[in-house]
């Protein structure tokens, strides 16, 4: 059986994203952090990991793109989740009961209508974890208190569904990336898709972005993703993290690369995987 590193507690989303890229037979090992998470990984604890790193609705998670490039560790696959929030409480909870509302600070946001209009003076409390914002509530034991987290939450932890279906955007979906040790690989079937972290030239010239990227428009490779992010101890220069559909292995893949070097740009592979579906 493997063991999947994520963050957050069973029945989070990066669980239920976890087991449907897995298998329900992986045995989960819950995390607190990102960084614990990248630490359970590289330091044996787990056979692989699991992490959101961009939101339909709110864009990327910097923190994640920033631990994949300090690491050694590599994407081996993404999964895509569609994000349905519930309000769970205890048995006979009303709204009028309500007076603290617990849940990750993505997750409030993302439901924030549904609460400006039906529970607006209730306090909302940022919490580590959806998950885990279920777990906090059946602790205290008193029905002031719910958490917003998932349906399938609330049936592990013996809690019930205020409402469902209140987050704001139906459109809500979050990309989730599996990662890998160097020395324990994942097995890919014909990948197709590549992550990169790209910087241009340290002299930089006017339009050295602009050359980086035509050389993928040159060979017709597709982006997918393009985010910036600054370079520590370079103000005012930043590197570029992009997704390619293109595999790793390809003639095409060489050709672009060579050629960027040529330009005087450096290249971080971060992995070489299969294209996730929504």
């Amino acid at each position: 059986m493997i063991k999947i590193a994520i963050q957050g507690q069973e029945a989070s989303f990066h669980d239920i994203a976890a087991r449907n890229f897995f298998g329900d037979n992986a045995k989960i090992k819950p995390c607190e952090s990102f960084e614990s998470t990248f630490s359970s990984l590289q330091e044996g604890q787990a056979d692989f990991a699991l992490v959101a790193i961009e939101n339909s609705l709110y864009g990327t998670i910097n923190k994640v793109y920033d631990l994949l490039l300090s690491s050694e560790l590599k994407i081996c696959g993404e999964i895509y989740l569609h994000i349905e929030q519930c309000l769970i409480g205890l048995p006979d909870t009303k709204l009028s009961d309500i007076k603290n509302i617990f849940s990750h600070p993505v997750a409030l946001a993302q439901c924030s209508r549904y609460l400006d209009n039906n529970i607006p003076n209730a306090h909302r409390h940022e919490y580590q974890d959806t998950a885990a914002s279920v777990i906090k509530i059946k602790e205290l034991g008193d029905q002031s208190n719910v958490a917003i987290a998932s349906k399938q939450a609330a049936e592990l932890y013996s809690m019930e569904i205020i409402a469902e279906g209140i987050e704001t955007n139906k459109q809500n979906y979050t990309r989730f990336v599996a990662l890998q040790r160097q020395d324990h690989q994942y097995k890919v079937d014909k990948p197709s898709k590549t992550s990169i972290v790209l910087q241009t030239p340290k002299d930089t010239k006017a339009g050295s972005l602009f050359h980086a990227l035509g050389t993928f428009a040159k060979y017709g490779v597709n982006l997918t993703a393009l985010h910036s992010r600054p370079i520590i101890g370079r103000a005012w220069h930043y590197m570029f993290y992009i997704d390619l559909e293109i595999d790793y292995d390809s003639d095409k893949y060489k050709k672009v690369f060579s050629e960027l070097n040529d330009q005087g740009c450096h290249i971080d592979m971060l992995g070489n995987y299969k294209n996730g579906l929504l």
